[in-house]
């Protein structure tokens, strides 16, 4: 099997042992080597059954494989660069066992794509991006390094997503949008037209209808 470490140790970390665990089920691939986790890693010596290493005493190697869950785009590329690329480990990609590949796809390395994610025709995900449960990818896209796309977001065909960009729960994104660098779209939002670079939407609407009796 092949060797991995999980940098972080944090939610999105433990998910991605939980993805690791469901690709093994179907067929054994990974053999996990622990968490990379500095904060962490003073505090506790295991977790979830795993190894909390420190930056100075992780195993490093030329077989060895690294991948992170890091939900944020900026705290993802951080540790791609500075950790993971600069200690020359593997990087591999994560898909769930569940999710048909269309033959066309184009796909790079350092992805994680969740469960129940649908992934229409002649997409291109590049580098480095996590594809969150329940979501639905629509034909043609064309998406950049870094791209954080959250639960049960949906985006239409032949969209273009630049480099950082996260895009949050539940979120719509029409067909025929281009999303430029460091954008974020939050929860429940409904994206209409483009979006240009170091932009944020927000529509969701957090109003009270209607106050409960005492």
């Amino acid at each position: 099997m092949k060797k991995i470490l999980i940098f972080s140790a944090g939610p999105a970390g433990r998910e991605v042992y939980q993805l690791i665990e469901e690709i093994n089920k179907k067929k054994k691939v990974w053999k996990v080597i622990g968490y990379v986790d500095e904060k962490l890693s003073s505090k506790i010596k295991t977790l979830d059954k795993l190894k909390v290493f420190s930056q100075k005493n992780k195993p490093v190697g030329k077989n060895l494989y690294a991948i992170t869950g890091m939900m944020s785009p900026s705290l993802r590329e951080k540790i791609f660069e500075k950790e993971i690329k600069k200690n020359k480990y593997k990087i591999p990609n994560l898909i769930h066992p569940n999710i048909h590949i269309p033959p066309c796809l184009k796909l790079g390395i350092g992805n994680i794509i969740f469960n129940n994610v649908h992934i229409s025709f002649e997409v291109k995900l590049s580098n480095y991006s996590v594809v969150s449960n329940f979501c639905d990818i629509g034909h043609n896209l064309c998406a950049q390094d870094f791209l954080t796309i959250m639960p049960s977001v949906s985006i239409g065909g032949n969209c273009t997503i630049e480099k950082k960009v996260l895009i949050g729960s539940g979120a719509k994104i029409l067909q025929n949008l281009k999303i430029e660098e460091n954008c974020k779209i939050g929860i429940g939002s409904t994206l209409t037209s483009n979006l240009l670079k170091n932009s944020s939407v927000i529509d969701y609407q957090r109003k009270v209808i209607k106050k409960n009796e005492s």
